[in-house]
């Protein structure tokens, strides 16, 4: 099993998504570089996305995770801008979502207590997972989470994030501590010249 090496955060699906582009001193890396980075990915957000179960249990490839990341990445910058997406962005975004239509449904056990339940009307799970992850990028830009989206503020960081405290600028507490060193250093710089 190949361990996914690039951040994972504990933010939407979408966002994770969004954020498979990361840097690392200054070096800009593409999470999803192979079909292995992309499986590790997947795995690293199991218990996020939903189960596997009957079916096709190959996740999604490559080329529509990166496909699928290009315009999420495009339509969640556009809204952390304030900016509105391109219609050919939220096209490609809801295509993705209607590959994996899902429904609960009630099933009556045998000893006569109903239990919920998802059909996934026969969707392997390529298009579970990528119908989920547009599904959540659908509610990031509809919903009342779009005005918490930001990218953060730190020197070299190019993730998304959402913005959960008023004070908060930045991705992680190490990007805050970069962002307040170089703000440190240029001072002292000024302070020197």
């Amino acid at each position: 099993m190949v361990f996914y090496p690039g951040p994972l955060r504990q933010e939407k699906i979408a966002i994770e998504l969004y954020n498979t582009v990361y840097a690392v001193r200054g070096a800009v890396i593409d999470g999803l570089r192979d079909e292995a980075s992309a499986a590790a990915w997947i795995d690293g957000l199991a218990g996020r996305l939903p189960a596997r179960r009957g079916g096709s249990q190959r996740g999604p490839g490559i080329r529509e995770l990166v496909e699928l990341r290009g315009a999420v990445r495009e339509a969640l910058q556009a809204a952390a801008d304030g900016r509105r997406p391109g219609s050919d962005v939220l096209a490609a975004i809801n295509a993705a979502s209607a590959r994996a239509p899902r429904s609960p449904i009630v099933r009556w056990r045998s000893g006569g207590d109903p239990i919920g339940a998802i059909d996934d009307h026969g969707a392997t799970y390529a298009s579970i997972v990528v119908g989920a992850l547009a599904a959540d990028a659908v509610e990031l830009l509809t919903g009342p989470l779009r005005a918490d989206l930001r990218t953060c503020g730190a020197p070299g960081c190019v993730l998304m994030f959402l913005k959960d405290h008023p004070r908060r600028e930045w991705c992680s507490n190490a990007c805050g501590n970069r962002a307040r060193q170089a703000r440190h250093y240029q001072r002292s710089r000024q302070n020197i010249d």
